[in-house]
């Protein structure tokens, strides 16, 4: 109804004001909806196409604080609109939320499953224009396809945010089809985090806190790990948590990844031997992890199998599962993970 959004501003509605609790203004409202042509006559009116909501709480699917019109059509799927807001000076590189539109786009394509039954779906959006059209279009507008994140939160077996790339970001979903966008677009395949976790390491698992409930199946993490091997990654990097893309696939449950790292090459001095927190990535496959214990009878038999291909014999006294993770793994009563 954007003629009646004209008429109401022409007499002197008032459509700057924002909600208290949430945020939201008019036109945060016609973003998160998708009504250009309302977002339009609101801009026409004056409003900032850069401005921020900032609500009075952020937490769960609710709005973040500093988020702008730009990430809000992004994270809705709106993708023309985006395109709309970044022709008349949205910034694409703004991390006042946390994140940029291009780091928004990881979790737009591959939300996390979830537990239930049907996973988290994908927003709905508008338009007739792709994800992957629109991270053109984003780039051809400034986004810089190399930002790293300013901030982020991080903990006992998590992915720290902060340093990470929107590659980085992309390969931790297994999304091959982007990270080759990516890279086409000028992105370098081969930049860590703050804690030196490469693409590689992060497409194999690190950073996973709830198998089979995120973003990657493991047909598409093969094809990742593959991808960032093809582009250069070293598959015996040590980040400075102590982990590898050997611990990676045993935290994601990727037997199959754990041949592919064998076959092409992971040497077992380097990745058979505890992180930080004192976990191989046999004790991982084993239970061992934050938030959850839930070991992996398969990945658990590759680790074996790899383990005497190289030579090696397996452990065979393993302390029991509920003592360990009660008492030397207290963080294993942690969050499940957050989007």
């Amino acid at each position: 109804h954007s003629t009646v959004v004209e008429l109401l501003i022409e007499a002197g509605a008032d459509f700057r004001t924002p909600l208290v609790d949430s945020g939201f203004t008019p036109l945060f409202f016609a973003v998160r909806e998708g009504q250009i042509n309302v977002v339009r006559a609101l801009l026409k009116a004056g409003v900032d196409v850069n401005e921020t909501m900032q609500p009075r709480k952020s937490f769960g699917k609710g709005p973040r604080k500093g988020m702008s019109p730009l990430l809000l059509a992004v994270e809705n799927g709106h993708f023309e609109l985006a395109v709309a807001l970044l022709e008349v000076g949205a910034d694409p590189n703004d991390q006042r939320s946390g994140f940029t539109a291009l780091h928004t786009m990881t979790w737009v394509r591959k939300p996390n499953h979830g537990d239930g039954e049907d996973g988290d779906p994908a927003p709905i959006g508008s338009g007739k224009l792709s994800s992957l059209q629109f991270v053109r279009k984003l780039v051809e507008h400034g986004a810089d396809v190399n930002a790293r994140l300013k901030t982020g939160e991080s903990g006992r077996g998590q992915l720290n945010r902060v340093g990470a790339t929107a590659f980085l970001l992309t390969a931790a979903t297994d999304d091959a089809a982007l990270m080759r966008l990516l890279v086409d677009l000028g992105a370098d395949p081969l930049l860590g985090n703050e804690d030196h976790c490469t693409p590689l390491m992060a497409a194999a698992g690190v950073g996973t806190l709830a198998p089979g409930e995120e973003a990657g199946t493991e047909p598409e993490a093969l094809e990742a790990v593959q991808l960032a091997l093809d582009l250069g990654g070293d598959i015996n990097a040590v980040d400075d948590n102590g982990e590898t893309a050997m611990h990676g696939a045993a935290y994601k449950s990727l037997p199959k990844v754990v041949q592919l790292l064998a076959d092409k090459g992971a040497k077992i001095e380097v990745w058979n031997r505890e992180n930080k927190y004192g976990w191989t990535p046999l004790r991982v496959a084993e239970g061992y992890r934050v938030g959850n214990f839930k070991p992996s009878a398969e990945t658990i038999a590759a680790i074996h199998r790899v383990m005497r291909m190289a030579g090696v014999t397996p452990p065979t006294n393993s302390i029991s599962p509920a003592a360990d993770v009660r008492d030397d793994y207290p963080a294993a009563r942690g969050k499940k993970p957050a989007r």
